[in-house]
């Protein structure tokens, strides 16, 4: 199986698959727009391809691309404010219009050699979100096209090593409420 950055962040977390909160350099701005949608209680799975930018991941070199392993994040609004779960990790975010901004970080998992997903200690990273890149688009469904709603944007994290990850969030079960 490769592995995609097997060295963890040990002195930042004490462990490998720390709880709670990893800082990034992606902050949250003011914000005056009405969010476009109500994204309270909605639950989102991610995937994309994350390209390596620097050295520092296990087994990986720059520019070598992975396809990351979906993960669902579990949303809670509160006016322009987000919560965000995903698994032991705690995200913040803010609407602003259509643009979701992030703030925080999460372990994220890519596929072995042979595609599969394992979720295990050797398959993935915990990476901050940097400033460089840190906000998602909505774009709401369209039924003409048969296109589900979608959060899509270029993160750009840093863990042992940098990472650019080109995500497309998608809606897991109904729309969210309008």
């Amino acid at each position: 199986m490769r592995c995609f950055i097997c060295v963890c962040i040990l002195f930042a977390l004490g462990s490998c698959k720390g709880e709670g909160f990893i800082p990034g350099t992606g902050t949250l701005p003011d914000c005056n727009d009405d969010p476009v949608i109500n994204l309270n209680g909605t639950t989102w799975f991610n995937l994309g391809t994350a390209t390596i930018l620097t050295a520092g991941c296990a087994d990986e070199q720059p520019n070598a691309m992975l396809e990351s392993c979906p993960e669902n994040w579990a949303l809670t609004q509160s006016g322009n404010d987000l919560d965000i779960v995903v698994d032991e990790y705690r995200l913040n975010g803010r609407i602003c219009g259509d643009k979701v901004y992030l703030e925080g970080g999460w372990w994220l998992s890519v596929t072995n050699e042979q595609g599969a997903c394992l979720y295990g200690d050797d398959d993935g990273d915990e990476f901050g979100i940097q400033a460089e890149g840190n906000v998602l688009t909505y774009t709401p469904a369209d039924l003409q096209t048969s296109t589900d709603a979608q959060l899509k944007g270029v993160l750009r994290l840093q863990g042992s090593c940098g990472v650019s990850y080109d995500a497309t969030f998608k809606l897991v079960g109904n729309p969210p409420p309008g």
